[in-house]
């Protein structure tokens, strides 16, 4: 809903031709981005909104040779999504940071226990990775996190 509603308000000249849901299927993903590209030849670029969907759409952009040529963002991140960021597949990933919100998640929860006042909402951030910062520190360590 928040990627529609800020690509409505801030691109209008940009039209949404699809919104689909892959039910957590790469399979599914990679078929519905075929159909998206071979029913529009003149796509820009394909936003995957979660890890398998991402996958999926990557898929199809490297079966069907568009990597530079169509943009696709996917949201977080896997040894899979990496290649294809590397390989110039993907354009972006949006990462999120599983160590601040773990922390960010026992702070406050522990503040609630103590009974006092926390925000209804959290925001613990994202992070726009590409291909030029994906060696920087800060981005590496979300990529490849020591476990």
């Amino acid at each position: 809903q928040g990627f529609t509603e800020q690509l409505a308000a801030k691109y209008p000249g940009l039209k949404l031709v699809a919104d689909k849901y892959a039910d957590g299927q790469a399979t599914t993903g990679l078929n519905i981005a075929t159909d998206l590209i071979t029913a529009n030849p003149n796509l820009k670029g394909i936003f995957a909104s979660n890890l398998i969907m991402a996958q999926g759409v990557g898929q199809a952009v490297a079966e069907n040779n568009l990597g530079g040529k169509l943009a696709l963002v996917g949201f977080d991140s896997d040894e899979n999504l990496i290649k294809f960021l590397n390989d110039g597949v993907i354009s972006a990933l949006v990462v999120q940071d599983p160590y601040r919100m773990g922390y960010d998640g026992i702070k406050t929860a522990l503040a609630a226990s103590k009974g006092e006042k926390v925000e209804a909402n959290v925001d613990t951030g994202a992070n726009l990775v590409t291909k030029a910062n994906m060696k920087d520190p800060k981005i590496d360590a979300l990529l490849n996190p020591k476990l």
